[in-house]
């Protein structure tokens, strides 16, 4: 027993864990929602409007004729025919579309709408009629195999008023306006809810962009996918997204500990139409992704350098970053440490190198973060002194020291590292979004542990 626990225990230690995706939280408010079902107006107007309703021929007994004694024919006509053709759909307006959200359904979408048909009438000749109706429907959210976010219709009603019919001036019987009535409720109750559902299902189109993978660089890509159905809590859904990034089509890996992530309730703005949280294995990833992908890599030709050599000769500055950036995340502050060796060569005559020392540098960044074009953007500068250890020594061994190089150092990292690396994260990273789906009024507030952005958004063609 002891063996195994020994075992198990070695195992922890070698293999230490490491993962392929951090986590951001999406948190769409109810207005959010509402706001995007806004966008989708004009389409349910159309949606509505092409609706073929078919044409009615049916025979109905009555004592009272077509028309109420018209004619003198009145007592005469005892089996008459309801010949209604060329129904078409004039005009659709939709006064009222709402949303709510309902924990373990999604949306629920509530549409009203008042629809203007014309028809002609056996005899009697051109009629409109005229009617309300509601249309309330279940949405919702979940997600592919692929982590692909996707919409769904899992209840719909209609709910369809008395119409109001319009022949010349004059009124028909009610078995007639029954058999009318009956017809377009029939044909209406059916298809309003089929419209709907085709026309919200085109959602899924802009969904499947979500999950695409964006270029950031050459070399570098990003996808985010939903790593489970969303969760609707009070008046705003939550999505968990995964980050994933790739440097030659290949997935970086980047060590975890952090716990499993959730933005707190309340986090960021309350009125916010979006509250977007990152957690601190985010932003983790993000600088791994940049090292991967060589943007903390540096070579220089330095100052000349006098002693030993007949000549002044220049010298070849070398930063390689191998360590994995550690990011904390403090309130207010974004702290980025890095531990970059930096290998000084003296290039001779002849073009070859001559190793002059390696030296270990400790360095404390600070990371700002701005949003701008869909995009997080980071940068970062140094904060505090640099720590300064020899890895190997060439030159003057006895007499250099790393206090020596100091003021050197800095002026590299300040004048020509920090430029480089900043460069390279200047491209920024894209957030989920959707297309034609605009972030505004962006403002970032870092917490303890996580970061969080408060949007409004923007819908454009």
């Amino acid at each position: 027993m002891k063996l195994i626990c020994l075992a198990m225990l070695l195992f922890l230690w070698v293999s230490p864990m490491s993962t392929t995706s951090s986590k951001t939280v999406v948190r769409i408010k109810r207005q959010a929602m509402e706001y995007a079902c806004q966008t989708q107006r004009r389409p349910l107007q159309r949606a509505f409007g092409i609706i073929p309703i078919p044409e009615l021929n049916q025979k109905k007994e009555s004592s009272g004729g077509i028309l109420g004694g018209i004619f003198g024919a009145g007592q005469a006509l005892v089996s008459n025919v309801v010949n209604l053709v060329g129904i078409r759909i004039l005009d659709v307006k939709l006064p009222d579309l709402n949303v709510k959200l309902v924990p373990k359904v999604g949306m629920q979408v509530s549409v009203d709408t008042h629809i203007h048909i014309s028809g002609n009438l056996l005899v009697l000749g051109a009629i409109e009629l005229k009617l309300a109706a509601g249309v309330l429907a279940d949405v919702q959210v979940s997600k592919t195999s692929r982590g692909v976010p996707i919409m769904a219709v899992s209840a719909c009603k209609s709910i369809l008023g008395d119409i109001d019919i319009t022949v010349g001036g004059l009124g028909l019987l009610r078995p007639v306006i029954r058999a009318i009535q009956g017809h377009i409720h029939a044909i209406l109750g059916e298809r309003l809810c089929v419209s709907f559902s085709n026309t919200f299902l085109g959602f899924n189109a802009n969904f499947g962009l979500v999950a695409e993978k964006n270029s950031i660089s050459k070399d570098l890509g990003l996808q985010y996918t939903l790593q489970k159905p969303p969760v609707v809590a009070g008046d705003y859904m939550d999505m968990d997204m995964d980050a994933e990034y790739t440097v030659h089509e290949q997935v970086v890996e980047f060590p975890t500990g952090s716990q499993e992530f959730t933005l707190p309730p309340g986090a960021g703005n309350k009125d916010a139409m979006v509250n977007m949280g990152f957690s601190q294995d985010y932003f983790s990833s993000l600088f791994v992704a940049f090292l991967s992908s060589g943007g903390f890599n540096l070579e220089i030709l330095s100052t000349h350098i006098r002693c030993r050599y007949p000549q002044p000769r220049p010298v070849n500055v070398n930063i390689v970053l191998s360590q994995t950036p550690v990011v904390t995340i403090r309130t207010n502050q974004i702290i980025v440490q890095i531990s970059p060796n930096v290998e000084m060569s003296v290039v001779l005559p002849n073009s070859r190198y001559e190793h002059l020392f390696t030296i270990n540098v400790e360095a404390s960044l600070v990371a700002s973060l701005d949003i701008k074009g869909g995009k997080l953007k980071t940068s970062v500068s140094l904060q505090g002194d640099l720590k300064l250890v020899f890895a190997s020594v060439s030159f003057l061994k006895r007499t250099c020291k790393p206090s020596l190089l100091s003021g050197y150092m800095r002026t590299v990292f300040e004048k020509a590292y920090l430029i480089q690396i900043n460069e390279a994260l200047s491209v920024g990273v894209s957030l989920p979004s959707l297309p034609n789906i605009h972030y505004i009024h962006q403002v970032v507030e870092i917490e303890k542990n996580y970061v969080v952005m408060s949007c409004d958004v923007q819908y454009s063609k």
